[in-house]
């Protein structure tokens, strides 16, 4: 074996981490609006909502328990402005979710920092946070007498907390339906209720039907109901419904968000152009890393799947066989176990698949005529505690429509909720109405997921590697910002991809979409966390982002981080000039802890150097707060070198006579003379910011600490560089305290180096170990 092949990627480097005391910087703004000014704007705003919820017919409100907005000022949409104070004031007042809500900025108070959002966006729209709050009427009381006493007899965090609401009232129509064009009239519709402390999902689902007009055939009517409840969480019910009855529910007060349920079926791949089948792979076994595919069955007898094929029967639907779905889900199976077809004639044979396929069916649901995926996830929510011999699992399928930032749906919460609770990854196609107006082009449910991979598809145009027009765009929700989060090969209709069919005779089909780019991504994390000693599925993300490859660095709302690589060897094998090393660890909330990038000490650094890290975590969600759906995020702070202090001079009359110093490795006696002349010291060296991928708007605005997939990279001379090293720091809200799983992998890259960079840092740091392959004898059954 030659030198290059032996340079596997390095692990281990959660030996070199250390937790390290930091204190948390920045200072909080000060309130936009005086206390009484802001008193009075609360005190009518909740008399004016429990006036109009007076008003409701009995049948569009609990009488024990309503819901109210309380709007912060856009200003105040810090996780460190929430209104703890007023909830400690008045208990029986409890939030019970989050969004965002869009105003004029002439419609709130005026501030120069809201005017300096206006002045960068070129948009008089705004966003504010909107925190839900239920209580029952005699709180919301209280809290009117509250808002009675002098200003001097309430505590000043009280106080504080009132002046940073600009309103408390209720939703519009608007924010409550989302997504209902003026054309819909009727149609399956994903109805979700606000966590109820008194009533039961059962009492919600009585409460609906006694809001239509005819309940009799709400409850047995052609068009099943379906409800699934979450503990502390959200109820979510599908339901069909006509738009007079949409209109009947507009208003109710339990009512959090209603959006159309569409699903258009996996289409019909028979019409497709055909080409000539290659041969079987020769018999070798079958592998035991094992991929779950979530789809409309497989024809497991197919000469080019039979023996690296399976079907749960015993866990999949009970429906009959829908030729379509077999179709697609047969064409799916194919692509994880050999990727596309293009490269092979009839006189090839195949390669042994290094990965195995277990199918469980899903489709057709039950009224193939109006599906709305319910039973689907349902089995998907049944299947991965059932089979803890699976951890990677691709969906090819998902309702139709654009997602939407104000309300989170069952197949996300679902998805993001198995991958925390039973550690396993999701890679989940994003939908092929990327031709479709702006808006309505917009990554679809369930790839909007935080916690697994949104893939989109690419194609091939006169040569050249290009987005496939079809492939939907991002950005995705809050928190999950770039999406797709990857893209692979799906073809188009000039480069189709070709795939196997379930059709008589050798044939393939030639078809194209994200459907079957999907697949092979996720067979490449069924490698890497199968074929990976201490692999998870987390690290697996990780790596595949970190590997990925994008034409203008991204990332972007067409290719996300880059092309998903397909080379296995390439994700784990350094280069001559660079060195990897992996670290995975837990950390706890609030918590710092510092990765050394570990440049051994005195290693030549000519020239410019890469640093390129990628950062993933596996937060906890929450269903009921959209636009703060991770309950934690990691900061990364990037210190290149160890020895640079910033020196800040002392204030003489209240100003400062001279400007701040940067100095590299300052001697001790001239620390000691600045200190004694009243300077300050920087507690950690000079950080720095890695450039930024973000590309578009909205990525600038909104991708942050909350994301739980980071992609950094800088490019520096090496003179810059001194011992360099990250301090994460793990940031809770919404009440979240525990620790979060991470994984992290960084790149040191040195183009004119002469050294054995690789071996030169495994002697500095011995216990780093190469990873281990696992060998053909522990992945291959044989027959």
């Amino acid at each position: 074996m030659d030198s290059q092949a032996k340079r596997l990627i390095l692990a281990n480097g959660e030996a070199f981490v250390t937790g390290i005391d930091k204190r948390a910087p920045g200072w909080p703004s000060e309130p936009p609006a005086s206390y009484e000014e802001a008193r009075v704007r609360v005190r009518d705003g909740i008399r004016n909502s429990l006036s109009h919820i007076a008003d409701l017919p009995p049948t569009k409100r609990f009488s024990d328990e309503l819901v109210l907005c309380l709007r912060l000022h856009p200003d105040m949409t810090a996780k460190s402005y929430e209104p703890q104070h007023l909830f400690n004031a008045i208990p029986g007042i409890a939030k019970v979710g989050s969004r965002t809500y869009r105003v004029n900025a002439n419609e709130v108070k005026e501030t120069k920092k809201l005017q300096k959002r206006v002045d960068r966006t070129e948009s008089e729209i705004v966003t504010g946070r909107l925190l839900f709050t239920r209580a029952d009427p005699v709180s919301y009381e209280r809290f009117l007498l509250f808002l009675e006493k002098a200003e001097s007899s309430l505590t000043k965090e009280f106080c504080k907390d009132i002046r940073r609401i600009q309103t408390y009232n209720l939703l519009s129509a608007e924010e409550q339906c989302l997504g209902f064009s003026d054309e819909w009239t009727e149609g399956r519709v994903e109805i979700i209720f606000h966590p109820s402390a008194l009533h039961s999902s059962k009492a919600q689902l009585h409460f609906l039907s006694e809001l239509l007009p005819d309940p009799k055939a709400f409850r047995s009517g052609p068009h099943k109901v379906s409800i699934a409840p979450y503990s502390e969480g959200p109820t979510f019910v599908s339901c069909w419904l006509s738009r007079a009855e949409l209109e009947a529910l507009q208003g109710a007060n339990p009512l959090r968000a209603l959006h159309p349920l569409r699903f258009r079926s996996l289409g019909n791949l028979r019409g497709s152009p055909r080409a000539s089948a290659p041969n079987p792979p020769s018999i070798g076994g079958q592998s035991n890393i094992k991929v779950g595919m979530f789809d409309g069955g497989v024809d497991v007898n197919h000469d080019l799947l039979h023996g690296h094929v399976e079907q749960d029967d015993s866990l999949s639907i009970k429906t009959d066989v829908d030729p379509d779905c077999l179709e697609h889900g047969t064409a799916v199976a194919g692509v994880i176990l050999y990727g596309p077809l293009n490269s092979y004639d009839a006189s090839a044979t195949l390669p042994l698949p290094a990965v195995s396929v277990v199918s469980f069916r899903v489709l057709p649901c039950s009224d193939a005529a109006d599906q709305d995926l319910y039973e689907s996830i349902d089995i998907i929510e049944r299947v991965i505690p059932a089979r803890p011999d699976i951890n990677t699992y691709n969906l090819s399928f998902g309702p139709e429509g654009p997602i939407l930032d104000d309300a989170i749906s069952r197949f996300t919460h679902s998805l993001d909720t198995l991958s925390t609770q039973y550690n396993v990854g999701f890679y989940v196609a994003v939908g092929n109405d990327g031709e479709l107006p702006d808006g309505e082009n917009r990554i679809q449910s369930p790839s909007d997921l935080v916690n697994g991979i949104g893939v989109g598809a690419i194609t091939k145009r006169r040569g050249d590697i290009v987005h496939a027009p079809y492939s939907c765009h991002g950005p995705g929700r809050e928190c999950g910002k770039v999406k797709p989060d990857l893209v692979a090969f799906g073809g188009c209709e000039l480069t189709p991809i070709h795939l196997i069919s379930v059709s008589p005779g050798d044939r393939l089909l030639k078809n194209g979409g994200t459907s079957f780019a999907a697949p092979s991504v996720a067979a490449m994390a069924g490698r890497l966390t199968g074929g990976v000693d201490r692999a998870t599925p987390l690290l697996a993300r990780a790596l595949l982002v970190h590997s990925a490859r994008h034409p203008s660095l991204g990332p972007d709302v067409l290719m996300g981080y880059g092309i998903a690589e397909t080379d296995f060897d390439a994700i784990l094998r350094c280069g001559d000039r660079s060195f990897t090393v992996v670290y995975q660890g837990d950390i706890s909330d609030k918590k710092y802890v510092k990765l050394p990038f570990l440049v051994p000490p005195g290693m030549l650094l000519p020239g410019r150097v890469t640093i390129k890290w990628t950062i993933a975590i596996l937060p906890d969600v929450d269903p009921n707060h959209p636009t703060e759906y991770t309950v934690c995020g990691v900061e990364d702070t990037f210190y290149p070198h160890n020895g640079r202090y910033r020196f800040t001079p002392p204030l003489i009359e209240g100003e400062r006579q001279e400007s701040p110093r940067t100095l590299t490795n300052p001697s001790a006696e001239e620390v000691m003379q600045l200190t004694q002349a009243g300077w300050r010291q920087s507690e950690y060296p000079v950080s720095k910011s890695p450039r930024k991928y973000a590309t578009e708007e909205e990525l600038r605005e909104n991708t942050n600490k909350w994301e739980p997939l980071i992609k950094r990279m800088d490019r520096m001379r090496g003179t810059g560089l001194q011992s360099p090293f990250l301090i994460l720091h793990a940031i809770p809200r919404n009440g979240w305290n525990g620790s979060v799983r991470y994984a992290v992998v960084a790149t040191i890259e040195i183009p004119k180096s002469t050294a054995d960079i690789y071996g030169e840092v495994l002697t500095a740091y011995p216990a780093l170990q190469p990873i281990r392959l696992r060998s053909e004898a522990e992945i291959r059954i044989r027959p």
